[in-house]
């Protein structure tokens, strides 16, 4: 087992949040270019509809309203291969607009240019290959508000195939305890980081090695 070692912050989530909590079906939406960020290559959905699946360099978004609290939780489960990506990282905004002077708003699990960035933004130092990384997030802690979609972030403009990333299981609940992840690790509230707009906080999350 190996701990992630820096505390961090990312995106944020556009479900309907409700006490009955459930995982992101991705067969009911439908991924889309965000902004000008869709390179090259496609994203896939899999596993019944648990798994998101980008393969090159895109960011895509879903259209899902969400109204975060309190007491919401983020929950979801990642792995990278081929590749390793200048950036993975999923996020929340309120329309199809990037720039880079907004890159504040964002933050990512890893790739090569995850450094480049103020630390605040950056939640781990995922490499490709590292295995299965579970998080979970008390997002409420550090975001409330409405939101429309969510973005999935892989991010390589060197090389724009061979790259792939998987965000699975991907779920907004009430409390801890309607959440439907038994098995993700739960983390240890982290110390305070601000942010405006979109922006989930994360902090070390425990990673494992899942055996297929």
């Amino acid at each position: 087992m190996k701990f992630i070692s820096k505390i961090a912050c990312i995106a944020t989530l556009f479900l309907v949040s409700s006490a009955n909590a459930a995982f992101i079906d991705f067969n009911d939406y439908s991924a889309t270019e965000y902004s000008n960020q869709y390179k090259a290559g496609t994203a896939t959905v899999d596993n019944g509809g648990s798994t998101l699946t980008l393969d090159g360099n895109l960011w895509v978004d879903i259209l899902v309203n969400t109204t975060l609290t309190s007491t919401s939780i983020l929950n979801f489960t990642f792995e990278a291969n081929g590749l390793n990506a200048e950036l993975y990282g999923i996020a929340f905004d309120i329309d199809d607009s990037f720039s880079v002077s907004e890159m504040g708003d964002f933050a990512f699990v890893g790739g090569s240019q995850s450094t480049m960035f103020p630390s605040a933004n950056v939640l781990s130092d995922y490499e490709s290959g590292d295995g299965v990384v579970n998080f979970s997030i008390e997002i409420g802690q550090y975001i409330t508000g409405s939101f429309n979609r969510i973005v999935f972030i892989l991010d390589n403009d060197e090389n724009w195939s061979g790259s792939v990333a998987s965000f699975t299981n991907v779920e907004i609940c009430d409390n801890i305890l309607v959440c439907q992840s038994s098995s993700v690790t739960q983390v240890a509230e982290p110390s305070h980081i601000g942010f405006a707009g979109l922006a989930i906080m994360l902090v070390g999350a425990l990673r494992r090695k899942i055996k297929k």
